[in-house]
């Protein structure tokens, strides 16, 4: 058997051995493309990531932030029980608004529009709204298993009937004697 006849006879391996040998080049090349240099460095865990997270811009508005111009706000919650919840919890993260907020305050000829209405979706694409839709309050307030037992929760239908709500199923409901700032009624 010549060596013709050893290549034709196996070229098919050859060709799967190139292929595999290309494929596994092509993993290292992209492994080495993806992986940050300082992974493995104390396992799988990579603690330069920390720093490099630090360096990034907040996605979020903080409260100061928002009190710049509603100090009133803030002295309004200030010793509510309410004092501890972020702005962007109940009004959306409010990153346009600041940011035409901020162009006005040096531009006259800026006007910063109205915060929207909330949709009634939790997932809404809206940067800055107001709600008085019992569906935000509840969502921290509905007495729900898992909840530590010293926050403020309630059975919606007990808590409606004994405070004698006139229209229990009203979206508005919990805004009749409830404030959102300063929730004592």
């Amino acid at each position: 058997m010549g060596i013709r006849a050893f290549y034709r006879d196996t070229r098919h391996l050859w060709t799967l051995a190139l292929l595999l040998g290309v494929v596994v080049a092509g993993f290292i090349f992209i492994r080495g493309v993806m992986v940050p240099p300082t992974f493995g460095d104390q396992g799988p865990y990579r603690a330069a990531v920390l720093d490099e997270i630090k360096q990034l811009p907040s996605m979020l508005i903080s409260d100061a932030t928002c009190l710049e111009c509603h100090a009133e706000v803030g002295e309004e919650r200030e010793g509510t029980l309410h004092q501890q919840v972020r702005c962007i919890h109940c009004h959306g993260p409010g990153r346009e608004h600041v940011a035409l907020a901020r162009k006005a305050a040096k531009d006259r000829s800026v006007t910063l529009p109205s915060a929207d209405e909330w949709d009634g979706d939790f997932n809404t694409k809206l940067d800055l709204y107001l709600t008085f839709d019992r569906a935000a309050c509840l969502v921290c307030h509905e007495s729900v298993v898992g909840m530590p037992a010293d926050f403020k929760q309630i059975n919606v239908a007990e808590h409606l009937e004994e405070q004698g709500a006139g229209e229990p199923d009203n979206p508005e409901v919990c805004s009749d004697c409830h404030g959102g700032h300063d929730t004592a009624p």
